[in-house]
């Protein structure tokens, strides 16, 4: 669905080209596939017949999209696409024939030349070895921008903090916030560990929860409405705006873990909860993890606009302990849409992965699991129709050499275990999916009988 933001700084015309470009990248349309009319398109945007006409035009000069005497616009029958780099030399790591666990990071997908030419330019103009507290400004600048684009939202670049991880990023909302510290956070379930007990480090009372109708009584709300499990599909943007609406009414504050919804098969990412709250009263957290891999370990932390200022009075005589040469290189990235394009391409593998891990999972294993639905990211979660405990299939897939996600430890206390598996994308090819997903269903097969 294209969207246009009437109040983005970035050019209409620009917003409809990327978007269109997006959906190109990611499959939403087809090769070969007619292109609505400008009159058409205009009439359904209230744009101008120009502005569409310029983001088509864009589109032809970059080769998206083909112009026909008569017949129109059609999306270009050659897109781009990642290649796969092979490994140097064979890591050290847990071994599985069959590795469907989130454990470890190939970077087969990294975009080397991309990276190494960005790190070229950083070295010969040099970088400065003592950096502002919440991080590299120009890495910052460059964020704003790209935090629009991808997630419309609408902040400075001095609401942007860099940090070393969520645990970094928990420790500053804590010092900024004593409130939490008495009146506490409710935690959605599931959630990454780290995001549920790093709290209790820092003397913040929790209590979770599972369903958005009952949120229990606490100053904030700490949630991923992106997170692809357990249902495989985060809240859509109905549900966004309705718990905006909410928190705004209950006046709590957000706190919002965007980790794993920057790669969606079916067009745009949806806009944050932030988007709808308008920054207010709302802390944002994002990372690289799901596209440059988590060892690179670079989170981005969005304070609320009136923080802004206890921050720079707690943290701003402190430098930021972050390589500001990442930043900087991530910056350039950025900057030349190097990772954004990046971006758009590594979609297309992983949507591709998926198509082909639910076409042998039909005709290998359908009688034990189904699909849930995950439209996102480089995950699958299936739903077990088979009856034994989650631990023990996954000890059987490790007894046949194949490595599953334990999605049990995203929940605290969970009885009975959660009826699915997942399995990570990330390092797993068009063989390793075949092979993996047969040895997984003789298996489980296996010892059934």
């Amino acid at each position: 669905m294209l969207m246009i933001d009437r109040q983005a700084k970035e050019q209409i015309y620009r917003q409809l080209y990327r978007q269109i470009r997006a959906e190109i990248e990611t499959g939403v349309r087809q090769p070969g596939q007619e292109m609505p009319s400008t009159r058409y398109l205009a009439h359904q945007l209230a744009l101008s017949r120009n502005t569409v006409e310029h983001a088509y035009q864009d589109l032809v000069a970059e080769g998206y999209l083909v112009s026909r005497p008569a017949s129109g616009y059609h999306v270009t029958n050659q897109l781009p696409f990642v290649v796969k780099t092979p490994a140097l030399t064979k890591p050290h790591r847990p071994s599985y024939q069959y590795d469907f666990t989130e454990m470890y990071d190939y970077l087969h997908l990294f975009p080397i030349q991309a990276w190494q030419a960005a790190e070229l330019r950083v070295l010969k103009r040099g970088v400065e070895h003592i950096q502002p507290a919440n991080g590299d400004l120009a890495y910052r600048e460059q964020l704003v921008h790209y935090l629009a684009r991808l997630k419309h939202l609408h902040i400075t670049a001095d609401q942007i903090v860099i940090t070393s991880g969520f645990t970094e990023a928990a420790g500053i909302i804590g010092n900024l916030m004593p409130l939490f510290k008495t009146a506490g956070l409710a935690v959605a379930e599931p959630i990454a560990p780290n995001a549920r007990m790093v709290w209790q480090t820092l003397g913040v009372p929790i209590t979770q929860f599972r369903d958005l109708a009952n949120i229990p009584t606490a100053a904030g709300v700490v949630l991923s409405p992106t997170h692809n499990f357990p249902d495989s599909a985060g809240l859509s943007v109905a549900q966004r705006e309705r718990f905006a609406d909410w928190l705004q009414q209950n006046q709590r504050y957000l706190i919002e873990l965007d980790t794993d919804g920057n790669l969606t098969y079916n067009g745009e990412p949806a806009p944050a909860v932030h988007h709808y709250l308008a920054g207010e009263r709302s802390f944002y957290y994002t990372n690289f993890d799901e596209i440059l891999g988590a060892s690179l370990s670079m989170g981005i932390l969005v304070l609320p606009e009136d923080l802004v200022e206890r921050y720079q009075t707690l943290y701003g005589h402190l430098p930021n302990r972050n390589s500001q040469l990442q930043q900087q290189i991530i910056s350039q990235l950025i900057e030349n849409d190097d990772l954004e394009r990046y971006m758009r391409q590594l979609t297309i593998v992983y949507a591709n992965r998926h198509q082909l891990l639910m076409k042998t999972v039909q005709a290998e294993m359908s009688d034990m699991v189904s699909e849930m639905g995950s439209t996102a990211g480089s995950f699958v979660t299936l739903r077990l129709h088979d009856k034994r405990p989650v631990k023990t299939l996954i000890q059987l897939a490790e007894n046949a050499s194949v490595g599953l996600v334990d999605p049990d430890r995203c929940w605290a206390n969970l009885t009975p275990a959660y009826p699915s598996v997942v399995l990570s994308l990330r390092q797993a090819d068009d063989d390793q999916i075949i092979g993996g997903i047969h040895a997984l269903a003789k298996a489980w097969q296996q010892d059934s009988l």
